[in-house]
């Protein structure tokens, strides 16, 4: 549509602009000095900006609205800017005055027909009754010629376009006298408007207008209002209440000396006023309860849609019917019977990322509470092909590969979205950085989140239910079902089930979708104009909005994280730039942003902003940080029995080289170290030389002998020798032994421990 900037200015006074309903009473241009971008993109508009409108509300108040050019070119296409040329003309006044406010839109044509003789003809018995006519059956069919004369030159007029009637034309009977002046006294009771003929309901308004300005009625509904009660009483028993009040009320006034009783009405009557003058809503309420009065009057609308992937998704979390078991299938196996009694039993929590247009799961996250790290993991997911969740579980037909830029997210004020929804959470600033628009629907209101609601129950109904350890939504229809009693399921084998069950989803008919699946509805709409698969978010944006904090080690080759290496540009400056310049000084870590679904590059926190550091080894790019820890492992296995494989040759030409070395000492007689024989002996002799010394000798109770009677004395004939004389043999000539105690008194000395 070519939209001209002076669509306002050529208005007039007698046009009429309404915003959503609501009369424009002012527009006003501003003018501003626009830049060439905004010239270039309102074509050549020059320095317009903003028409800011004045919009009446029904209050009296009046709202400011400042709108672009473009956005009022898009209201005027979808009707929500209505401008309505000549409306204050003279001629749509008059027509207003003739036909009212009221006129019944959709009329056909007859019942406008009919309602124009019946005005004409209660017009035609005013002009006749100013001329002197009685109101009565006798004189209007004294004057009834005239009247018919009158009645067909008005239809061949109205009908055929001529002035007189003629036998070729067909007309409408004149109606009875009674029927005209019937028509006449209506149209002075409720206006000269020749709405009253055409719309029943408006006569029944006024009807009901002056029902609710009689006196004693406030007196009647308060009485009637009771049918209004939780104790469901009937219309019949609140009607019979009423006559008993009624009643006493007229005998009191009457005992007073009163004249104004109160009319009291038949039966059918109340039951009427009843079903017409009761607040439906609050009658429902009131006897039914809140569920079955939303219900009833809820809206049908069906909210915002979508036409694309990505342009609407919801969010939320649930907590699974189902009660599992806090470990995994192998710590289960290594238990004993004692250990897996204690194990605890729980039930998770799931936070889902469902497609309104297409009802496919973007993301999901089994966790042990409603976090935001689970919502941050799930819209993470969002942009990521998870078919390797469906081969690890061994589905190898089908794909996982949903996946969109997203538009706009909807979820409530729940913990996992953040405290502060609208600023300072985690959840709403990384959907901002992936380009999409938050918006927080009222906590409570689940129809607002209709599609991931009944997500929710299609996973009670159909996945839940049929494992061990249901504990359904109400207790009351748990049955005979026992699930603290039946729980098996642990924490990997119910990640599994759940995404078994995604797939089966995916490929079900969807009711919501005209029996289609999910997966033949993505691959229809991804072909929609509007959908952009080149806006998918990069991978800075997603490790900045969705990644987790981290420390890393500075290595001389750049930043060592997961034994993985990064660096750019950045990291090798760091090295020639000053301590205090630095993120991180030496001896202290760096603070990183990782996302673990995608290990081809880091983020490091340096003065308030994200650096982006690529890995070292390109094939790190889109792989997770759980398939590089699995590579890990199953590399170290891999290694483990490749040595194992090896050990028997190792450990054989070990062997082969130490027997090779003793006999080469042996041979040589020589030491490792080239010691000799003869010194080695002499070294062991020496290390026990002088030990215990100090030591008093132990002498038993029976070897005890009295000091005065052992002696000291040496006989003469125990030094003497056949070989050597006395003087001869106490010679002291030094010996090796000698020279060591002396050795050891010194070094006593010399530290101190001589006595």
């Amino acid at each position: 549509m070519n939209f001209s900037s002076d669509v306002f200015g050529k208005l007039t006074g007698l046009d009429r602009v309404t915003l959503e309903g609501n009369e424009v009473v002012e527009r006003h241009l501003i003018k501003g000095k626009a830049s060439p971008a905004q010239n270039a993109n309102q074509d050549s508009l020059g320095e317009i900006n903003l028409y800011r409108l004045s919009v009446k509300r029904p209050d009296g108040g009046v709202d400011l609205r400042d709108l672009r050019i473009n956005e009022i070119s898009h209201l005027i296409e979808t009707e929500h800017l209505v401008i309505d040329r000549g409306f204050y003309s003279p001629s749509r006044q008059q027509d207003r005055e003739i036909y009212g406010g009221h006129d019944l839109y959709g009329a056909t044509k007859a019942q406008r027909d009919t309602a124009d003789r019946k005005w004409f003809c209660a017009k035609m018995i005013h002009r006749f009754w100013e001329k002197g006519m009685k109101l009565t059956r006798a004189a209007v069919d004294a004057l009834r010629p005239q009247m018919l004369d009158e009645f067909e030159r008005y239809q061949a007029l109205q009908h055929y376009g001529t002035d007189r009637a003629n036998s070729t034309q067909k007309f409408h009977k004149l109606p009875s006298a009674d029927s005209l002046l019937k028509y006449y006294r209506k149209i002075k009771k409720f206006g000269s408007k020749p709405n009253v003929f055409l719309r029943a309901k408006s006569f029944a308004e006024h009807e009901e207008s002056e029902i609710q300005r009689l006196e004693n009625f406030a007196l009647v509904m308060a009485q009637l209002g009771k049918y209004a009660s939780s104790t469901c009483p009937s219309k019949k028993k609140v009607i019979g209440h009423l006559f008993d009040v009624l009643k006493a009320e007229n005998k009191a006034r009457k005992s007073q000396g009163r004249k104004d009783k109160i009319r009291i009405l038949s039966q059918r009557t109340y039951e009427r006023w009843i079903d017409r003058y009761l607040d439906p809503f609050e009658v429902c309420i009131q006897r039914n309860g809140l569920a079955a009065a939303q219900k009833k009057f809820g809206s049908v609308e069906s909210g915002l849609t979508a036409r694309f992937p990505g342009e609407m998704v919801q969010i939320d979390a649930w907590m699974f019917h189902l009660v599992t078991l806090d470990i995994t299938r192998e710590q289960w196996n290594r238990m004993t019977p004692k250990q897996r009694s204690k194990v605890k039993k729980v039930r998770r929590w799931i936070t889902v990322m469902i497609d309104v247009a297409t009802r496919c799961i973007l993301g999901f996250s089994i966790s042990k509470h409603p976090t935001v790290d689970a919502s941050l993991e799930a819209l993470r997911m969002s942009a990521s092909d998870k078919t390797y969740l469906l081969r690890d579980i061994g589905i190898k037909e089908g794909h996982y590969n949903y996946c969109c830029p997203i538009q706009q997210v909807a979820n409530d004020n729940g913990s996992e979205f953040g405290k502060l929804p609208f600023g300072g959470a985690m959840f709403a600033q990384g959907v901002r950085t992936l380009g999409a628009s938050l918006m927080n629907t009222a906590a409570g209101v689940s129809w607002l989140r209709g599609h991931i609601e009944r997500f929710f129950r299609t996973c009670d109904l159909q996945f839940a239910r049929y494992l061990p350890g249901y504990t359904s939504n109400n207790p009351q229809t748990r049955n005979d079902r026992k699930p603290g009693e039946e729980a098996c399921i642990t924490d990997d084998e119910l990640h599994k089930l759940f995404t078994a069950f995604i797939a089966r989803y995916h490929n079900s008919p969807h009711r919501g979708l005209n029996g289609r699946t999910p997966a033949a509805v993505w691959d229809e709409l991804i072909q929609h104009e509007d959908y952009d698969p080149l806006m998918m978010p990069r991978p800075g944006q997603l490790r900045e909005a969705c990644g987790f904090e981290a420390e890393a080690n500075i290595t001389e080759n750049g930043i060592s994280y997961a034994g993985l290496t990064y660096a750019n540009a950045f990291t090798r400056d760091q090295r020639l730039a000053r301590l205090d310049d630095r993120v991180a000084k030496p001896g202290e870590k760096v603070r990183i942003k990782v996302d673990p679904f995608d290990l081809g590059g880091i983020s490091v926190v340096a003065n308030e902003e994200l650096i982006a550091v690529p890995c070292l080894n390109p094939d790190m790019r889109g792989k997770t940080l759980r398939q590089w820890q699995e590579a890990k492992a199953a590399a170290r296995q891999r290694i483990k029995a490749e040595n194992l494989s090896r050990e028997g040759a190792q450990t054989e030409a070990i062997e082969n080289a130490e027997k090779l070395v003793n006999d080469i000492l042996r041979t040589s007689d020589i030491g490792i170290m080239g010691y000799t024989s003869d010194e080695i002996d002499r070294a062991k002799r020496e290390l026990s030389f002088g030990k215990g010394q100090h030591e008093r000798p132990f002498i038993g109770q029976d070897e005890y002998v009295d000091p005065p009677y052992a002696g000291t004395e040496i006989q003469d004939n125990e030094f003497t020798d056949e070989h050597h004389d006395q003087e001869e043999y106490r010679e002291d000539i030094p010996t090796p032994m000698d020279r060591f105690r002396s050795d050891a008194i010194r070094r006593r000395r010399h530290t101190g421990g001589a006595r």
